[in-house]
C-alpha cells in the first residue's frame, strides 16, 4: 500500500486567505507557438518564452511536491510526458473542443490517440492542477481509492500557491467554500458510499466536491488524522462497509464527524509550506513551425469525439489549412488524420505516405497507417489475417523508433486479440507495457483486464480493473470494468438486481495489486 504519511519537508504553517483573480487575455490574430520540454511535461504555448519557462518550472515544482507528499521517488521517470496546451482565451479551448462552455477554463482528455490537457493561461490553473493530480495518481498508484478521496485529494492540491522554490497547499477554493457555508451538505453516508457520478439528487451533487475537499483537508491537517485515513483505507480494501470503516478508523459516529468537519471549517484553515529544490532541472524551449498556428490545435481536435457537424468542419479546416503549408510534416499529418477518420481514406493514406517518404520512422504516421489496415480488416473480414500482419509491420517500425509509445503498444496488443494462441506471454507483456505507459486510458485497462483474465491471472486482472470500476465519475466504462471484475470473482446478477456469489467458487478473495 502506498503511504500518505510522507509529509515531505514541512517548513511552517500560516493562516492565509485566498483570492482568485480571473484574467482573460485577448486572442491575438497571429500566434508564435513555442514548445517547452521538462522531465515530466511537454508544454505548448502561443505566448512569449519567459512566461512559458516560468510556467514549466511551476508545473515541475507541483509534480515534485506530489512526489514528496505522497511517497513517490523523485527520481522515478515517467514513461510518457504529459502534453499541455496553453492558450490565450476560450477561442483556443474551442479550437480543440468546439462545445466548450463559457465557464470552462481548461480541460483534460484521455483518449486512445492522445492524453493531454488544454488551459487558458492565468485562468485555468485550478482546472489544470486538479486534473494533473488525477493523472499523477493514476500514473503512480494502482491501489483502489474511494471516489470521494480521489476527488478530495485533487481538490486539496489544486489551490496550491506555487513559487520558484516552494509551494503552499491546503487553501480553499472560494466557490467550494461558498457551497459549504451556504448550502445543505450531502449526508456523509452518501459521500462515503457513492461516486460523484452516482449521486443523482441535485443539491447533493453540488456539495459533493466541497464536502470531499473538507473531509480530505481535515484528514491531511495532522499526522494523527492522516494515520486514521490510512486505517480507513485499509479497512475498505478488506471489504468493510465504508461507513463502518470510517467510524472504526476515526472513533467518531458520522454525526460526530460532521460536527468535527464544521468546527474545522470555521476554525483556522492552515496552509502547509514545502521547500522544493530543483537544482538540475532542464527546460528545453524551441519554436514551432509556422504551420502550428493553423494546425496545432486542430491536430488535438481530431483526437477527440465530435458531433457530426464538428467532424465536417474539422475536415474542411484540415483541407483548407493544410493546403497553405504544402509539404510541411504537421500539415500532411493533420490532413492524413482528418481524411483517414472523416473523409477520403485513400487521400489520407497518400498524405501520410508523403510524411513517411521523408521520415520513414515517423511514429504518428506509422500508427495512422496501421489504423487504416485495421479499418480495412473490418470492411474485408476475409482478408483479416493479411491486413493485421500488414498493420503489425507498420507498428513494428513504430515500436523500434519509440518502444514506450502507449498507442503503438495498444495497437499491437489489439492486433493480436482473437489471433492464434491469444493471449500468449508476449501478448500479456505487451498489454503490461501499454498499461505502464498510459494507466490513465480506460481502454488499455479493459483490454489488459480481459487478456489477463483469459490467461487465468485473475488477481492481476482485478488489480488493473478496480481503479476504473471505482472511477469517481462512473459511467459505462466503470460499469463494464465492474462487470468484468464480477466475472473474475465468480459473481452473477441476482434476481433483485444485485449480485450473488457463484457456488463452489475457489478462493474468492482477491487483493488489488499495489
Amino acid at each position: 500500500m502506498i503511504s500518505l504519511l510522507n509529509l515531505g519537508r514541512l517548513r511552517g504553517l500560516a493562516l492565509v486567505g485566498v483570492v482568485l483573480g480571473l484574467a482573460l487575455a485577448a486572442t491575438p490574430a497571429k500566434a508564435d507557438w513555442r514548445r517547452a520540454e521538462t522531465p515530466n511535461f511537454v508544454i505548448y504555448s502561443d505566448g512569449s518564452e519567459r512566461p512559458l519557462r516560468e510556467y514549466a518550472r511551476k508545473l515541475e515544482v507541483f509534480d515534485r511536491f506530489l512526489r514528496l507528499r505522497f511517497g513517490v521517488p523523485v527520481d522515478r521517470p515517467v514513461m510518457r510526458k504529459l502534453p499541455i496546451y496553453l492558450v490565450s482565451g476560450r477561442s483556443g479551448l474551442r479550437a480543440v473542443r468546439p462545445s466548450t462552455s463559457d465557464t470552462v477554463a481548461g480541460f483534460y482528455f484521455a483518449g486512445e490517440e492522445d492524453i493531454f490537457a488544454v488551459a487558458i493561461r492565468n485562468d485555468g490553473d485550478y482546472t489544470l492542477l486538479h486534473e494533473y493530480a488525477h493523472h499523477f495518481f493514476f500514473q503512480h498508484f494502482s491501489t483502489y481509492y474511494p471516489g470521494w478521496l480521489v476527488e478530495g485529494l485533487a481538490e486539496y492540491v489544486m489551490t496550491a500557491r506555487i513559487r520558484t522554490d516552494s509551494i503552499q497547499v491546503g487553501a480553499h477554493n472560494e466557490g467550494r467554500g461558498s457551497w459549504l457555508m451556504n448550502a445543505s451538505w450531502l449526508p456523509l453516508d452518501v459521500l462515503l458510499r457513492n461516486r460523484v457520478g452516482d449521486v443523482e439528487h441535485g443539491p447533493h451533487q453540488a456539495t459533493y466536491y466541497p464536502v470531499a475537499w473538507l473531509l480530505t483537508h481535515w484528514f491531511m491537517s495532522s499526522p494523527e488524522r492522516t494515520a486514521q485515513l490510512e486505517a480507513y483505507l485499509g479497512l475498505i480494501r478488506q471489504g468493510v462497509d465504508p461507513v463502518q470503516a470510517m467510524e472504526q478508523a476515526t472513533g467518531l459516529t458520522l454525526d460526530q464527524l460532521r460536527s468535527a468537519l464544521r468546527s474545522h471549517m470555521y476554525g483556522r484553515i492552515e496552509l502547509a509550506t514545502y521547500d522544493i529544490e530543483l537544482p538540475d532541472m532542464q527546460i528545453a524551449i524551441s519554436e514551432m513551425p509556422a504551420s502550428a498556428d493553423d494546425l496545432l490545435l486542430l491536430r488535438q481536435r481530431l483526437t477527440m469525439p465530435m458531433e457530426e457537424e464538428h467532424r465536417t468542419r474539422a475536415l474542411e479546416d484540415a483541407r483548407s489549412m493544410a493546403a497553405r503549408h504544402g509539404d510541411d510534416p504537421l500539415a500532411l499529418l493533420v490532413l492524413g488524420h482528418a481524411e483517414l477518420h472523416i473523409g477520403d481514406r485513400a487521400a489520407g493514406e497518400a498524405a501520410l505516405m508523403r510524411v513517411l517518404e521523408d521520415d520513414p520512422d515517423h511514429v504518428e504516421a506509422l500508427q495512422f497507417m496501421a489504423m487504416a489496415r485495421f479499418a480495412d480488416a473490418e470492411d474485408q473480414p476475409e482478408n483479416h489475417t493479411d491486413l493485421m500482419n500488414r498493420a503489425r509491420g507498420y507498428l513494428a517500425t513504430a515500436y523500434a523508433a519509440d518502444p514506450n509509445n502507449y498507442l503503438t503498444l495498444y495497437l499491437i496488443a489489439q492486433s493480436r486479440n482473437g489471433g492464434p494462441g491469444y493471449p500468449n506471454d508476449n501478448d500479456l507483456a505487451t498489454w503490461e507495457m501499454a498499461f505502464i505507459s498510459a494507466p490513465q486510458l480506460s481502454g488499455i485497462r479493459m483490454g489488459a483486464g480481459h487478456a489477463f483474465l483469459a490467461s487465468g491471472d485473475r488477481e492481476t486482472a482485478v488489480g488493473l480493473l478496480s481503479p476504473l470500476a471505482n472511477a469517481p465519475h462512473g459511467g459505462d466504462e466503470a460499469e463494464a470494468a465492474q462487470a468484468l471484475i464480477d466475472e473474475a470473482m465468480g459473481v452473477t446478477p441476482a434476481a433483485d438486481g444485485g449480485t450473488q456469489a457463484v457456488e463452489n467458487e475457489e478462493d474468492a478473495e482477491v487483493t488489488p495489486a499495489d
